[in-house]
């Protein structure tokens, strides 16, 4: 005769397995630091040609880019994340599939208002431009960040029933 739990240990597993749950999700979010730097670095690289003319954009761009492929990097490593402030992280299973919609509309919304930044535009009247720019850009990633991250995980969280055949349950059957 095997041991079968009563319903309400069976019921307290299932919510502590959620409570585990809930914490992975709640430490995959970075450092605080790492939005104000992020944020800085956006707003030195769109303001310094106001400030250091057209040359600058000579240095500006490369940090970026430098930046961006270090920070992927650090992502995809366990030292990386953890210094980023996040000490675990996500399974693939765990990821919902319309994450990845998420992430695509999010990459056009950033490129084209990278691009909007960067691309001169001589037909504005307005003096110092990107300055605006970096300040509205690097502000949104220091003062939003985390909020946007938090929203995002929210997107990439699975429900319980996705991905399960559960057609006899929504009347497919």
């Amino acid at each position: 005769m095997t041991d079968r739990p009563t319903p309400a240990e069976a019921a307290r597993a299932l919510q502590e397995a959620e409570h585990r749950r809930d914490q992975v999700f709640a430490s995959v979010q970075e450092s605080r630091w790492v939005a104000v730097v992020c944020g800085t670095v956006l707003f030195v690289c769109l303001a310094a040609p106001d400030f250091f003319g057209s040359e600058a954009t000579r240095w500006t761009s490369p940090l970026l880019a430098v930046l961006s492929v270090t920070y992927a990097v650090m992502l995809n490593t366990r030292r990386g994340s953890a210094l980023l402030g996040r000490p675990t992280r996500l399974r693939r299973k765990e990821i919902a599939p319309r994450f990845a919609i998420a992430r695509v509309i999010l990459l056009l919304v950033m490129a084209a208002g990278l691009a909007a930044a960067f691309i001169p535009h001589p037909g504005i009247p307005l003096p110092y431009w990107r300055t605006v720019a970096g300040v509205l850009l690097g502000g949104f990633v220091i003062v939003f960040g985390r909020r946007s991250e938090q929203a995002l995980l929210a997107v990439a969280r699975r429900d319980r029933t996705e991905g399960k055949d559960l057609g006899w349950a929504h009347g497919g059957r």
